[in-house]
């Protein structure tokens, strides 16, 4: 009989350890602001108060119940195994915690869901005497907060700041106490700059709302957009988007105080490279995975790749949110994307501000397919986004647009090089079941499948045609039985 003896952690001991996980002060603020954004907030608040010597994070947020704090609270409160819903950034069920103690010793959450009012705190000095438990503060402690609270949100207060604020010299603590909140809205900018252009997110910090910084400076005119590439993950669950960008010579730009705000908070050298977004949140600012060295050649060069919370464990992405490694199914396309944009942004680099964007993009005027790789099968797809089909669309109405769409597909998979086999003995030995049956994949596959019907029958197409079509384009094959159904059920 196995005898088991229960060993539960020491709190004091465990909850200082976990004050060294690596947070700098901006990610530990920016973990924070995870789960506001989590908690569909649309204003949040950052105050750095000198004064009273804490950091007060609030939110407008959907709050949470009295069970639901408590939880939250807790250490390790979520599975990192759970796939999360693509607006959720949490990770751990750690961040907050461990984010707030990196900076201070006393953490307050206070919160408002359906007009009732429930808050919670850790105080470390406390622990030794406490252990492992909450402390549930009177209403008249915590009535500055509250009523900053309107009808839902959340109020998050780090007192005890001793990792942040030096008590020997108080002019030098008050300076760096500053400098950190500049560095910090610095950071927030980037971190969340496609939340506040996408979403109309407010951010402010000291009541100056945070401006987006994109690092893919899109409203200059000369910046390059490179084809996209997407791959998928080995088991078919998770895409990942790669998008490169080639920014403008700095003759393109209006003033050399554009031209420097371009290059980012720390200099052109440091903002080229890839950047990592996980569902739209940055993680890795930056860097080339050790590819190839960062030389002043390749400051143009900037490539976006997107990721979902279901990559985290091909990425390993970190408590902090804020490392990731490269998994080896898109190591290829990746290092494939940091060639062709670094070349480019070479070639801009240097053209001295002679060149044109017509003339640099002109060598992609006959990229007019793509290959794409999944679970080691390869298909062709035509650029949806050359520039000669994106202005025919232009010219034509939404049926227009449609049909041609419908067009293209039958193009792509009746192309010579689809039927004669030749993508298939890239992946031989694996069913199409394999292949192509993945849920991510499969729900696309059948919109698709869903639209090309509707269309077909619409121009006049009877059902049997429309079925001996499809069953004989290559990249639907494998779904015959859907396709029977899906015609059936169409409406003539």
């Amino acid at each position: 009989m196995v005898k088991k003896v229960q060993s539960i952690p020491e709190a004091r001991l465990l909850l200082a350890s976990l004050r060294s996980v690596g947070y700098n002060e901006e990610t530990a603020i920016a973990d924070i602001i995870d789960n506001c954004i989590s908690a569909h907030a649309h204003e949040i608040n950052i105050q750095f108060d000198w004064e009273k010597q804490r950091i007060v994070i609030s939110d407008d947020g959907f709050g949470m119940s009295d069970k639901a704090l408590i939880e939250n609270m807790r250490i390790g409160s979520s599975d990192p195994c759970k796939i999360r819903e693509d607006d959720d950034l949490g990770r751990f069920g750690m961040g907050m915690k461990t984010a707030a103690f990196s900076i201070g010793k006393k953490l307050t959450v206070i919160t408002k869901s359906n007009s009732i009012v429930s808050n919670a705190s850790w105080d470390l000095d406390s622990i030794p005497e406490i252990g492992w438990n909450l402390i549930i503060r009177d209403e008249s402690e915590i009535s500055e907060f509250t009523s900053q609270i309107d009808h839902q949100g959340t109020v998050i207060v780090i007192e005890k700041l001793d990792r942040v604020i030096d008590i020997d010299d108080e002019k030098k603590a008050k300076s760096k106490f500053y400098r950190i909140a500049n560095r910090t809205e610095k950071h927030l900018a980037l971190t969340f700059h496609r939340f506040i252009e996408e979403n109309n997110l407010i951010l402010k910090l000291n009541n100056n709302i945070v401006k987006a910084w994109n690092p893919f400076i899109l409203e200059n005119g000369a910046t390059q957009e490179l084809p996209e590439e997407s791959i998928f993950s080995e088991d078919g669950c998770a895409e990942v988007i790669i998008q490169p960008y080639v920014l403008p010579h700095k003759t393109k730009f209006a003033s050399d105080d554009d031209y420097q705000a371009a290059g980012g908070p720390k200099g052109w050298n440091y903002h080229q490279g890839v950047y990592v977004y996980r569902n739209r949140r940055l993680i890795i600012c930056g860097t080339w995975f050790d590819y190839i060295k960062k030389e002043p050649a390749y400051n143009l060069a900037r490539i976006k790749i997107d990721i979902t919370s279901a990559s985290d464990e091909d990425w390993k992405i970190d408590i902090k949110k804020s490392t990731a490694s490269l998994p080896s199914y898109v190591k290829e396309a990746v290092e494939r994307a940091i060639d062709i944009c670094t070349e480019a942004s070479a070639r801009v680099y240097n053209s001295r501000g002679s060149y044109s964007k017509s003339n640099v993009s002109a060598p992609n005027l006959d990229y007019v397919w793509e290959q794409r790789k999944k679970n080691g099968r390869y298909s062709f797809h035509i650029n949806r986004k050359h520039s000669l089909l994106n202005n025919l669309n232009k010219q034509l109405n939404d049926n227009g647009k449609e049909t041609l769409a419908a067009y293209l597909v039958l193009v792509e998979n009746f192309a010579p090089f689809m039927l004669s086999g030749v993508t298939d003995s890239l992946h031989k030995g694996k069913s199409d079941t394999e292949i192509d049956k993945d849920p991510l994949e499969y729900k696309v596959q059948i919109k698709e499948l869903t639209n090309l019907i509707n269309k077909f029958l619409s121009l006049g197409f009877d059902k049997e045609e429309t079925k001996s079509t499809l069953f004989e384009m290559p990249n639907y094959r494998h779904l015959r039985e859907e396709i029977i159904r899906l015609v059936e059920d169409a409406n003539a």
